[in-house]
């Protein structure tokens, strides 16, 4: 277990494992509702790591605050999800764990990578603007609801926008 540079007192991040899958069920139904992966479809993500995928927990005193996933398929990446509990959203455990997801990313050898996030989700747009990812497009009725996806991207040597490294 390790905090990151720049990461957030109090929050270790560690890579994920199968006795996870409760606390990120738990964390994946409060936040995305009709929208969440089941169970199964956790399993399934995290028995491919190491092979096509990457994930990482956040704690907080032993206890899972959220996590992060990533699609590897070099030279591209997909963020999969990020996801972080309510009771500390907003207190930077969001951006350690984008943080940790890019850095996987690069290690592994890919130059770009690519997400999805709800286009009425403004804090999540925020943290990957401020990360240097910019839209590319939109997927209509992407999400349930029929709540569109905006598409992003990043390239390994994009600088993030000028009005993030103002603040």
């Amino acid at each position: 277990m390790s905090e990151l540079p720049g990461g957030v007192a109090g929050i270790a991040v560690r890579p994920a494992h199968a006795g996870d899958i409760d606390a990120m069920l738990t964390i994946e139904n409060q936040l995305f509702g009709s929208d969440a992966w089941s169970r199964a479809q956790l399993v399934d993500e995290l028995v491919r790591i190491g092979d096509t995928r990457w994930y990482c927990v956040a704690e907080r005193a032993d206890v899972i605050v959220g996590y992060a996933g990533l699609y590897l398929s070099p030279p591209d990446a997909d963020v999969q999800t990020v996801a972080v509990s309510r009771e500390v959203q907003g207190g930077g455990v969001g951006r350690t764990l984008l943080a940790a997801a890019v850095a996987a990313a690069w290690d592994a050898g890919c130059s770009r990578i690519f997400l999805e996030v709800r286009a009425d989700n403004p804090s999540a747009l925020a943290l990957y603007r401020a990360a240097g990812f910019v839209p590319m497009g939109r997927r209509r009725g992407y999400y349930s609801g029929g709540v569109d996806a905006v598409t992003m991207r990043l390239r390994r040597h994009e600088l993030p926008p000028l009005e993030a490294s103002h603040g």
